[in-house]
């Protein structure tokens, strides 16, 4: 079966997390720190960063991940952080990066995109 190209597809990767895999918590957060790193991989299919529940703390002043999420910004790649997480977590003030959201508009960013990714 032959696979199908499809020029600048809009991939939205959806982070519910501030590491990736269970187990051990400082693997987790260094494979989150490579793979947000290396992002910019996907070339121009990536749209959109959606950071829910603990990932918004990527977000935030001293995360590690800061710069890598910064550098991606600059490149064009949307960055949306859910407010109601960052209320919960009492980090509304500390957001370096991305745009605080709403719950609706993350439901407008997921139906339009092309493509899907969960964390």
């Amino acid at each position: 079966m032959e696979h199908k190209q499809i020029d600048n597809q809009k991939t939205l990767i959806l982070i519910s997390n501030d590491r990736i895999g269970q187990g051990d918590d400082e693997l987790g957060l260094k494979l989150m720190a490579n793979f947000l790193g290396n992002l910019k991989e996907m070339g121009s299919d990536l749209w959109q960063l959606l950071f829910l529940n603990s990932a918004v703390k990527l977000t935030t002043e001293g995360s590690k991940t800061l710069k890598a999420l910064q550098n991606l910004e600059s490149e064009g790649v949307i960055l949306t952080v859910c407010t109601t997480c960052l209320n919960h977590y009492d980090l509304l003030d500390k957001k370096q990066v991305g745009t605080a959201t709403t719950m609706p508009d993350i439901i407008s960013a997921l139906q339009f995109a092309d493509k899907v990714i969960t964390l």
